[in-house]
């Protein structure tokens, strides 16, 4: 049988991708993970996850490759691209190639849920906030 994911993050910092993939799986989220580009493109998680949540600065390819990448062969998958180097031609760039959104670093817990939420709708929303 065939594990199934709701989000994949590509970061190359361990401490981003621990601490987004606690905070969306501590929501029942299902989380993967991987350190960079190749091994996103290449990740099985691909396969069945609702979003891809992407570094845009990797140690192997930049985040607009992987994004551009994604679009070829799932163009209907939302990637949000997260940076520590937000710029305005970054984002242009971004948005250019088809990015469902982008999150600079640092980002804390609700910016992390409003980007989650606008990619894939509100059913991504925590569990407190459903209960609303």
């Amino acid at each position: 049988m065939r594990e199934e994911w709701d989000v994949l993050v590509v970061d190359d910092e361990a401490v981003v991708r621990d601490g987004v993939g606690r905070v969306l799986s501590s929501e029942g989220l299902r989380v993967a993970t991987t350190a960079d580009g190749r091994s996103a493109l290449a990740h099985p998680a691909l396969a069945s996850c609702r979003l891809v949540l992407c570094d845009l600065m990797l140690p192997d390819l930049p985040g607009i490759a992987v994004l551009e990448s994604l679009r070829s062969t799932r163009p209907e998958l939302p990637v949000v691209l997260i940076t520590g180097f937000a710029t305005a031609e970054n984002m242009a760039r971004a948005l250019e190639a088809g990015a469902s959104g982008f999150l600079p670093k640092p980002f804390d817990e609700a910016e992390l849920w409003a980007a989650v939420r606008h990619a894939l709708g509100d059913a991504s929303r925590p569990r407190e906030e459903r209960r609303s």
